[in-house]
């Protein structure tokens, strides 16, 4: 064989190797990659990647009967912050509410909504109420209702809590975060907090945002008001 075909088969051999090799290494990136879905620029969900993943188990996900983390998506958002700046949000739903998610946040980014803080609630090792203390909107949580054995709807990543600490859970006398007793007064022209102007009211910007989207309102239960609170089943 001359030196010329040697080389030209040479030149086969490797050219087939590559186009065998080059789908191997897509097909193992691919499966590690997180399925992304764009709404808006800046507003966008996907699958729990594996560094979501590593970055929640033992905090707010752990092994359980009830919900798998291909039922959940990781879900990022631009919001204005209470010193109106556009600021970076994530949060953790269930795939059944992530788009309406992205589009409910849009349209409060739109309204140049105010939201202090939103991180995943893991930042502040799944403590519901240091995160709430912090005024940190947050979503999903394995977690009971306080008090009782069932699971919150924040288990199934199917709550959103809003400005916590601005919107607190009231019952009687009870508050919850502490921290946020002064705004259990929710007439505007009473209440005495710095940020009673984001307080979350009826009919309010919010309020019909969330509506729009097939989500509740805490702030309208009868044995106890949670003005944080939207849900959807």
């Amino acid at each position: 064989m001359n030196n010329s075909k040697w080389k030209l088969k040479t030149l086969i051999a490797l050219t087939a190797l590559t186009v065998v090799a080059v789908p191997v290494c897509l097909q193992k990136k691919s499966a590690n990659a997180a399925l992304k879905y764009t709404y808006k620029k800046g507003f966008t969900y996907e699958t729990i990647s594996p560094k979501i993943e590593k970055r929640i188990t033992g905090k707010s996900y752990r092994k359980n009967k009830n919900v798998k983390l291909s039922d959940l998506r990781y879900v990022q958002v631009l919001h204005y912050g209470f010193d109106g700046k556009v600021k970076h949000g994530e949060l953790i739903v269930n795939k059944k509410i992530a788009k309406k998610t992205v589009k409910v946040f849009y349209e409060l980014y739109q309204k140049k909504y105010r939201i202090q803080r939103m991180r995943l609630i893991d930042d502040y090792n799944a403590n519901d109420n240091k995160s709430m203390s912090a005024n940190n909107t947050s979503a999903f949580n394995y977690r009971v209702i306080s008090g009782t054995k069932k699971l919150s709807n924040h288990s199934y990543g199917l709550a959103i809590d809003i400005n916590p600490r601005i919107n607190p859970w009231v019952k009687g006398n009870k508050v919850s975060p502490s921290n946020g007793k002064v705004y259990k007064q929710r007439k505007t022209s009473k209440c005495k907090g710095k940020y009673k102007r984001y307080m979350i009211h009826k009919n309010d910007t919010a309020y019909k945002i969330f509506k729009k989207y097939g989500f509740s309102w805490g702030g309208n239960w009868r044995s106890s008001k949670d003005y944080q609170h939207f849900e959807c089943k």
